[in-house]
């Protein structure tokens, strides 16, 4: 199974240590694909509308891609931005996301 998804961050508050920001994650859109051709061809169709959601010239969000089309590396496009919390991204996976919430720090 191939897994395409567009995750999403959010700022976390962690009082500890006098105060930091972390990023937690939402899924927003996940689909299964049997098929690999399937599956990288609706996430280059992602790809491209978040690429336009994502106004690159205001160089708020600078996209980088990570990892190829090969059998072992996973394509990932990721949208970063200036703030913690504030970023996204495009990927397929071979395991199902999950949410990332708030970590217990110890």
């Amino acid at each position: 199974m191939f897994y395409v998804s567009y995750i999403t961050e959010y700022p976390i508050y962690e009082p500890a240590e006098g105060g930091y920001y972390y990023a937690g994650e939402t899924v927003q859109q996940c689909r299964a694909f049997h098929d690999w051709k399937k599956a990288n061809r609706l996430y280059q169709s992602m790809k491209k509308a978040f690429m336009e959601e994502y106004h690159f010239e205001d160089g708020h969000v600078v996209p980088v891609d990570c990892g190829g089309c090969g059998k072992y590396v996973n394509p990932v496009t990721l949208f970063y931005s200036r703030y913690i919390g504030e970023g996204a991204r495009v990927q397929i996976t071979r395991t199902e996301p999950r949410d990332i919430g708030q970590q217990i720090y110890c």
